[in-house]
């Protein structure tokens, strides 16, 4: 270990950044189960926080290596490889963390690089098999995330070189996943009963939704506050901008509800839960490229024109988007992170970070013309590994889980969890069921009695 003294305060406040962003992973989970139905629930739990068991080990032995060793503008190397020795002295290759140890450096690009892959999870609910999902997250944080951080967050990284900002992660985070998860519903194609039309066919649990936003909104503090790597006024700066863009991000949201409503001629102007947290979610994201870079006013702004657009996006979308990216991934995080991007090269200032160029809105057009660079990279990067993983294991191991088995829910196929509620009330009733001659209702039937029989 290195006798170098470091900067306390910086310390502390990273090292608390580290354990906000890992929050935000069971937070992600909380979020992610409470909209999909009663049978994928604990499923979809378990999608999030095996991120957790992964991820690390990955990032330990060759992840933080690839991604910040010394090495080219393209790949780093395998000289931190299992965190040897040398890791922990220099960091020569980074941005702006002289006043931090390494291992705290470490640990929050890890807790960065958990949650990545988990938000992809949300594209797949109740029709990915499990053993392939787990290989997916390893292959693809190695294959794909590593190498777009070491692009954009190193200073070694040729799109870091040529110009393009990201304060904390909307390109290697929220658009490589947004644009993945789209990837993956095309790929695993559309569950059974999957409806355009209908938002969700089951039983959903809606607080564990919104106790899950808050918890995001609150880790997003450490996770934009955090990217600064410094207890000073950017860090500040970024965890104002956080909060007022997500704020603004729900008043537009609220107000276009209600208005879409009286549009539609519904008596009653109710606003949508699941609609608000989302809300929340999209203005939290399309604040992270900027959210160090610009005034509060232009973060305020930011959170207005994302909540707008996408909201406009997802009202829209069943007349002609019709993928089953079940949770929205593509739509609030894919296309969050695009605005977000792009708004950054328009509203950056110099006279608030004296490391970030001006904005084109401050004359600097090029800014902006080098964020379109960056978002081609990332999504044509994004969509290549994605495919050429998926399809691979397609072809050798297989993917999607059977249509019975997606009948059944995989709470019960993949981790053996019964509904005995839901088993026992089949049982009361089977033989009227039987009666429904319907396929669904057949193969629900023929579902139940087996798990009735097993228990």
């Amino acid at each position: 270990m290195s006798n170098v003294t470091y900067e306390t305060g910086d310390t502390a406040w990273v090292l608390t950044s580290t354990g906000l962003v890992y929050l935000m992973t069971p937070a992600l989970a909380c979020f992610y189960g409470g909209l999909v139905e009663n049978k994928n629930f604990l499923n979809q739990l378990f999608l999030s926080i095996v991120c957790m068991a992964i991820i690390p080990v990955q990032w330990c032995l060759i992840g933080y290596s690839f991604t910040f060793g010394p090495g080219t503008a393209i790949f780093g190397s395998f000289e931190y490889a299992a965190q040897r020795p040398e890791s922990f002295i220099s960091l020569s290759s980074d941005r702006n963390v002289q006043t931090i140890p390494p291992s705290a450096f470490m640990a929050f690009q890890c807790a960065c690089a958990i949650i990545t892959p988990a938000l992809i999870s949300g594209a797949v609910v109740g029709r990915m098999k499990l053993i392939p999902y787990m290989i997916f997250i390893v292959l693809w944080t190695t294959c794909c995330y590593d190498p777009l951080a070491r692009w954009i967050f190193s200073r070694q990284g040729w799109l870091h070189q040529i110009g393009v900002i990201d304060f904390a992660g909307g390109l290697m985070i929220h658009v490589s996943s947004g644009v993945s998860g789209l990837v993956a519903a095309l790929i695993l194609r559309s569950r059974v009963h999957f409806d355009p039309d209908v938002v969700n066919a089951g039983q959903t649990n809606l607080p564990f939704t919104v106790v899950g936003t808050g918890l995001l909104w609150v880790g997003w503090m450490g996770f934009n506050g955090g990217s600064a790597l410094v207890a000073n006024g950017i860090a500040a700066l970024a965890i104002v901008n956080t909060n007022v863009a997500a704020a603004s991000s729900m008043i537009i949201w609220i107000v276009l509800d209600i208005i879409h409503r009286k549009l539609n001629r519904q008596t009653s102007a109710f606003i949508s839960i699941p609609g608000l947290c989302s809300a929340t979610v999209v203005g939290l994201v399309v604040i992270t490229p900027a959210a160090g870079y610009i005034q509060p006013g232009y973060a305020i702004v930011t959170g207005f024109i994302g909540g707008f657009l996408i909201h406009s996006f997802l009202s829209s979308k069943k007349r002609f988007f019709h993928i089953d990216d079940t949770l929205d991934v593509f739509s609030c995080h894919g296309l969050g992170g695009i605005i977000g991007i792009l708004l950054a090269g328009l509203f950056s200032q110099t006279d608030v970070n004296q490391k970030v160029n001006n904005g084109a809105l401050y004359g600097n057009i090029r800014q902006l013309g080098y964020q379109v660079i960056g978002l081609l990279v990332a999504i044509g990067f994004s969509a290549a590994c994605t495919t050429a993983i998926l399809l691979t294991m397609h072809l050798t191991i297989g993917i999607r889980i059977n249509r019975i088995d997606q009948v059944r829910g995989l709470d019960n196929v993949s981790h053996g969890v019964i509904d005995i509620e839901l088993a026992g009330r089949s049982q009361r009733n089977k033989l009227p069921i039987a009666r429904r001659r319907t396929p669904e209702r057949m193969i629900s039937t023929l579902t139940t009695l087996e798990m009735t029989q097993t228990a």
